[in-house]
């Protein structure tokens, strides 16, 4: 699924990368350079908790995006306007 969306976000001139390791994903988020969070419906409440706070603590766009890959594009650019 990952691979799916990573080819469609770039087919739709999105820059993004794909993380299933939460400390790898915290570790870039923590550079500074991100400007927006997608987390899946797959994340489990305690990983999503964490990151929704280090998200508010640093001002980083969070989308917690529960429908289908056709909505992802379309969502990604209501949260970025």
């Amino acid at each position: 699924m990952m691979a799916l969306v990573d080819q469609q976000l770039k087919a739709a001139g999105l820059k993004a990368q794909g993380f299933m390791d939460e400390q790898l994903l915290m570790t870039e988020l923590a550079l500074g350079q991100a400007r927006l969070l997608v987390i899946g419906g797959g994340v489990e409440e305690e990983p999503r908790a964490r990151l929704r706070k280090f998200c508010m603590d640093n001002n980083v766009l969070m989308l917690e995006h529960f429908g289908g890959p056709a909505q992802l594009v379309e969502n990604i650019g209501t949260v970025l306007s």
